[in-house]
């Protein structure tokens, strides 16, 4: 930072300028309020003047001088100053530097203290030629009544010492204003820079973000404390996501591996990167909110910054593309594999037979042996590289077989924080056990996807009630919430892709309109049913049936 005495004269602006600075009556406010001290100074020295000598009215010069302080501050008063020149601001101190002389004069400058309020405006507000000019008038006022009244040797020690006081007091002054007007201007200077960098750093911040949301990997900020700092479209997009909510759980599950255990949320991955976990291509399958698999490698990376807190990066990159690639070319080397092994098997197998015929010529026997043995590895290759398409993304059997309640009971365990948040109460009334012969995992993405309804659509205060009853050949699961309700002419068309009921989008509640048609669509593929009850601003109730599973039915 420069420093201020280091600035040219020439940089540093009067005081007009500054008063122009703050506005347009800047100018004006600084006359009225510099010019009433010294008239309400001069208009309490009258009233002790009246009480302790009233005789000094009688003196002329005293007289005019009060006269003319009060004309300059009525004049300081009704001018508007930001509409005349600059120069003109500064005939109302040097008129002030006569009325005071006129007040002093034959009263041996018993008045004359009065001059530090026009020697201090001058100073302060304007450059060195008129704090001069200020300064020489005074000494000719002074000089003049020194003149006038024959003064001794005290009284003209006392004018020069007023004299000298006023100088101190107008360097003192001029030398403060001129590096607080330095400062000002520096400041003014960095202010600028400041903007410019904000405004730049700004830019480049929605550079960055349309960036991110240009991306094909989703990517999620998080503080060091696990708070959600920002989401990108991709990440949205592949987890279901709600930007004003980004620490509920969305439509889509994390699982394991292919068709396996739904992740519990605290091995989940956003939840590992919130706790500071390092995470390197780790491999996790997602069941998306449109019923589809996908392979996802989740990464981190730790964000350290000087100027700002430490946080951490969540990378997700789908990797499905990659996985069927994979899928592909195994099955490629299966079929390769097994249509060239039938007829290597035939070829090794008459080369041994044509072996084992002792009447052989040598020669005929050697190039049977090396028929044989080309076979042999050829065979071996083959297996090897069989062997080695084999990955661990093959797609293994369905279960047939699930218990219902512990299915929800986990979701719920998901869902618990978001309803609490929300000021939503759950109650489960679940059966210990309400055995289903259904796939699991696609009952977890129904399940979850009621629950996100039942929570996104009841208001704070409302309850969610789920209850059970099992049967031999069913188990009938009810979702009730005290919500919003649908309206009964939107009742028909809620499997409808993309359509929103009314009170839905009324409520400003975001949404696709998707999930209540891939609700009855994998409930249908499991052998249930599903029905819905509405009543606008009542609730709504969802009534899902499935098969129970019997004692012959393989588990």
């Amino acid at each position: 930072m420069a420093s201020p005495r280091s600035l040219p004269s020439a940089a540093l602006p009067d005081a007009a300028g500054d008063d122009d600075a703050a506005g347009p009556g800047g100018r004006t406010r600084s006359v009225w309020l510099l010019q009433l001290l010294l008239g309400a100074s001069v208009m309490i020295t009258v009233l002790l003047v009246q009480m302790i000598e009233p005789t000094l009215f009688s003196y002329w010069p005293f007289s005019a001088g009060v006269g003319v302080v009060i004309a300059l501050t009525a004049v300081a008063i009704v001018v508007p100053w930001h509409r005349v020149p600059r120069a003109a601001v500064s005939l109302i101190p040097f008129g002030d530097i006569i009325a005071i002389g006129l007040m002093s004069v034959g009263t041996d400058l018993r008045f004359g203290f009065f001059w530090v309020f026009p020697i201090m405006w001058i100073a302060t507000h304007f450059t060195l030629v008129p704090l001069v000019s200020a300064l020489g008038a005074v000494t000719v006022v002074i000089l003049v009544d020194v003149t006038l009244n024959a003064a001794g040797p005290s009284s003209a020690l006392r004018l020069l010492v007023v004299l000298l006081s006023l100088t101190f007091i107008a360097i003192t002054a001029y030398l403060s204003a001129r590096q607080t007007r330095a400062f000002k201007q520096l400041l003014r200077r960095q202010a600028s820079r400041l903007q410019g960098t904000l405004q730049r750093v700004s830019g480049q911040e929605r550079r960055v973000s349309q960036m991110l949301n240009g991306l094909d990997t989703g990517i999620a900020r998080l503080s060091a404390h696990g708070e959600v700092l920002a989401l990108n479209d991709t990440y949205v997009s592949l987890y279901g996501v709600e930007r004003d909510e980004p620490q509920r759980p969305g439509g889509a599950v994390e699982y394991a591996t292919l068709r396996g255990e739904p992740l519990p949320d605290n091995e989940r991955p956003f939840a590992r990167a919130a706790r500071g976990e390092q995470l390197d291509d780790e491999r996790v399958w997602l069941f998306d909110t449109r019923g589809e698999w996908r392979a996802l490698s989740v990464s981190t990376r730790r964000l350290v910054s000087s100027d700002e807190p430490e946080g951490t990066l969540l990378i997700v990159h789908d990797v499905t593309a990659l996985i069927e690639s994979e899928r592909a070319r195994e099955r490629l080397a299966a079929t390769v594999s097994h249509e060239l092994r039938n007829p290597l098997t035939a070829i090794v197998g008459h080369a041994d037979l044509a072996l084992d015929d002792p009447t052989l010529a040598p020669k005929v026997r050697e190039q049977l042996e090396v028929i044989s043995g080309a076979g042999e590895r050829m065979q071996k290759l083959i297996s090897e590289i069989l062997a080695s398409s084999r990955g661990v993304f093959r797609e293994m059997a369905a279960p047939t077989s699930a218990d219902a309640s512990r299915i929800i009971a986990s979701s719920l365990e998901s869902f618990r924080p978001a309803a609490a948040s929300r000021g939503v109460s759950i109650l489960d009334e679940l059966p210990p056990t309400a055995d289903v012969a259904c796939d699991g995992f696609r009952l977890r993405q129904a399940f979850d996807n009621i629950l996100s309804n039942a929570i996104k659509y009841t208001p704070s205060g409302g309850t969610i009630r789920i209850s059970g009853e099992v049967s031999p050949n069913d188990v009938i699961l009810r979702f009730a919430d005290s919500g919003i309700g649908i309206d009964s002419d939107d009742l028909p068309r809620v499997f409808d892709p993309y359509f929103r009921a009314r009170s839905a989008r009324e409520s400003a509640t975001p949404g696709t309109g998707l999930g209540m048609g891939i609700i009855r669509t994998i409930v249908e593929d499991q052998g249930g049913s599903l029905f819905l009850e509405s009543e606008l601003g009542v609730g709504t109730t969802v009534t899902v049936i499935l098969p129970a599973l019997s004692d012959d039915h393989p588990s």
